[in-house]
């Protein structure tokens, strides 16, 4: 009978660590995914701001109109940045915090 227990208990923890390690890799895609989301997000937006800077280019033509209207992009441009960074950094950060949680 010990032999069984023994052979019970080894079953047991393999399949535990089969859990695990099927969690993790899911953990993993889904970490993965998120930063890919992130990026392309933040790519997006990129791309949305450059084009309304075209626009203010064509667009507009008084001078002083289009300089003050790109300061505003711009400072709207350094806002985002740093959004954006403070996000990533939480985003990392909540996730390092997470993996350490579960091991």
């Amino acid at each position: 009978m010990s032999n069984n227990n023994n052979w019970s208990e080894i079953g047991k923890d393999i399949s535990e660590n089969l859990e695990k390690i099927s969690k993790k890799l899911n953990e993993k895609n889904v970490t993965e995914d998120l930063k890919q989301s992130f990026k392309e997000t933040i790519g997006q937006a990129s791309n949305v701001i450059k084009q309304i800077v075209e626009n203010i280019e064509i667009t507009i033509t008084d001078e002083e109109i289009k300089t003050e209207t790109k300061k505003i992009i711009q400072d709207i441009i350094v806002e985002f940045e740093s959004n954006v960074s403070n996000a990533g950094k939480k985003l990392a950060d909540s996730l390092n915090f997470r993996n350490q949680e579960e091991e």
